[in-house]
């Protein structure tokens, strides 16, 4: 398997498959880095406005229009939910079709049949 493996100072094959899907961890962090970053910049133009300008609001202005663009920009990029996989569960039915109730047909509110 030595034609496999890159030669010395060369750089590593690109795998033929596409890469896999993210893990929550992942996601988690690209969202909360998202957020952050949004915080941050917006709110620092704000402050630098502030300190140019004498003012007071431009980093709370700033700050709210980061958090604003960072949730829409986390919408855009995770807000798709996956169905889960085997598609949506089936209803519980009895022979008859009617719904069976969750503690059987045994018993009703007032007690047994």
């Amino acid at each position: 398997m030595a034609e496999d493996s890159p030669a010395r100072r060369e750089p590593r094959p690109r795998p033929a498959e596409p890469a896999g899907r993210p893990s929550g961890a992942d996601i988690g962090w690209g969202i909360t880095g998202t957020m952050l970053s949004g915080i941050v910049v917006w709110g620092g133009a704000g402050w630098l406005l502030d300190r140019w300008l004498e003012t007071r609001f431009f980093i709370l202005v700033g700050t709210i229009l980061g958090l604003t663009v960072a949730i829409y920009l986390v919408v855009v990029k995770y807000g798709a939910v996956d169905p889960p996989p085997g598609g949506p569960r089936p209803r519980s039915t009895t022979p008859s079709r009617r719904r069976s109730r969750p503690g059987g047909n045994a018993q009703t509110q007032k007690g047994q049949r």
